[in-house]
């Protein structure tokens, strides 16, 4: 009896150390289970923060555009292309809404013939042809309507540009430029690190760029550490997805010009402090998302 009671006692040790391993194993992949959906949970915060943040510096953009092709002080002064007092108005105004709105941004005027009549923060530079290159500067004269996108020039911004209207006719336009700056500062408040991506075949027009650090197939547009990017596969991106790297983990998105032609990725970063790996990418179609979800 004692034989068989040892032996029994060896079997039900052995069967209790397998059910406590077993146990263990079920409880380690579910709190990894866990860890991986409160980490996309965030993820989508971090994607719809961005995305609307974007969407408020265009609004943002789009009614200073308005505001400012429609000022009688900026008209006169272009009716009469006396450049010195331009730059004299349209700075004092910026100065002011600067301060009344804590914002940055530029200011460019073009001619009716597309080509610069005043850039705010340069009174040296005139008679720019920019038809050539400026996507959305063309759409503005054909259509008399303002517009707001990401647009890439010599440098990559977000612009918006509003026609100046005589007698129902189109005599130039007025475009407000604004960096990414902002939204990096105010991402970095909710824990977020904003990372704009150009794709480097692009640099043959964004001229102003080419010293920019780079990573991969990438240059890096806003201030920020490129460093966190490292160890990232980056050449294989689809649309939109999930990626990370051993200290961060990043939600993407692709973002568009008006020709629908792709210029590069924006990435929203959040600290990745257990350590996961998530790679999941998308195509817009696959996934079922409506093109209006694309940033341009």
């Amino acid at each position: 009896m004692g034989f068989l009671s040892s032996k029994t006692n060896k079997y039900l040790f052995i069967i209790l150390i397998l059910t406590s391993f077993f146990i263990s194993l079920i409880f380690y992949f579910l709190n990894n289970i866990n860890n991986s959906n409160n980490l996309l949970n965030k993820l989508e915060n971090s994607l719809t923060t961005t995305k609307n943040l974007f969407e408020e510096q265009k609004r943002y953009a789009l009614s200073l555009a308005i505001l400012l092709s429609e000022d009688k002080e900026i008209i006169s002064s272009f009716i009469k292309q006396d450049r010195e007092e331009s730059f004299e108005i349209v700075n004092k105004k910026i100065k002011t809404l600067k301060q009344l709105q804590n914002s940055n941004f530029e200011i460019q005027i073009h001619n009716k013939n597309l080509t610069t009549y005043l850039r705010s923060w340069d009174i040296s530079i005139k008679d720019v042809p920019l038809g050539f290159f400026r996507q959305g500067l063309v759409k503005v004269i054909k259509q008399k309507k303002p517009l707001v996108s990401i647009e890439l020039g010599k440098r990559l911004n977000i612009k918006a540009i509003s026609p100046i209207i005589k007698n129902n006719e189109y005599i130039g336009s007025v475009e407000v430029i604004v960096d990414f700056e902002y939204l990096s500062q105010e991402l970095k408040k909710k824990g977020y690190e904003l990372f704009v991506l150009l794709d480097k075949e692009h640099l043959k027009i964004a001229k102003d760029l080419k010293s920019n650090k780079k990573i991969e197939n990438y240059v890096l547009i806003n201030k920020t550490n490129i460093h966190n990017l490292e160890n990232l596969d980056l050449n294989n991106l689809k649309d939109y997805g999930y990626i990370s790297n051993k200290n961060y983990s990043f939600v993407y998105f692709s973002y568009y010009d008006l020709q629908n032609i792709h210029l590069g990725y924006i990435l929203t970063g959040i600290k990745n402090n257990k350590h996961l790996n998530i790679n999941n990418n998308y195509d817009y179609e696959t996934v079922n998302i409506d093109s209006k979800v694309k940033i341009r």
